[in-house]
């Protein structure tokens, strides 16, 4: 076999290992790709956990929001409280939305615009939704665009089968008039992955 062979049977095999490299390279990157690639999300992939999720208002006593930000379980009586957790049951991130779904009221119903919200979370430290001077009334929310019921309150996310605490205060703004009509305004709070 002359050199001029011997070179060119070299330079073949050469190509043939760099060629064989690159497809394992774009094997391995291909299917990591494919391993990343997000799960798709059923909205039951998060849930809300609580002994409740309805609360249920009347119009015994409008408060300001001072007094409103500082109830607790012992002190809720007339007020809404309710503790409530939010559990990612997958093992890849999830968003997630927490919603309202306001009930018929069987008295008159209080007028929305003056139920205050307030959204902790276990340590006592508000979502950016609810802070500053002015807190969210019902009618802050902007509804679902699937559900026309309902409304969004908070978005978040959450590691994989994580649990976060939440904390829900609502009560009638200290500007309602309160008077001797029986009147009520209640919700149930709902969680979902998006």
């Amino acid at each position: 076999m002359s050199k001029k062979n011997v070179r060119y049977i070299i330079f073949l095999l050469v190509i043939i290992f760099i060629l064989f490299l690159c497809s394992v390279f774009f094997i391995v990157l291909v299917k990591d790709h494919n391993d990343k690639k997000i799960a798709p999300v059923d909205p039951e992939d998060v849930s809300l956990v609580a002994d409740s999720n309805t609360i249920i208002m009347k119009n015994i006593i409008s408060v300001s929001d001072d007094f409103g930000r500082n109830i607790y379980e012992d002190n809720a009586g007339a007020f809404g409280y309710l503790e409530f957790d939010i559990k990612n049951n997958t093992n890849v991130d999830r968003d997630f939305q927490i919603y309202i779904t306001k009930l018929e009221s069987p008295v008159k119903e209080i007028n929305p615009n003056y139920i205050t919200f307030y959204l902790t979370n276990y340590a006592n430290v508000a979502f950016d939704e609810f802070t500053g001077n002015k807190l969210p009334s019902y009618d802050d929310f902007h509804y679902l665009e699937d559900k026309a019921d309902s409304k969004r309150i908070h978005e978040g996310s959450l590691a994989p089968n994580e649990e976060k605490h939440f904390i829900l205060r609502t009560w009638i703004a200290e500007n309602y008039v309160v008077d001797n009509t029986e009147e009520s305004f209640s919700f149930e709070i709902h969680a979902r992955a998006v």
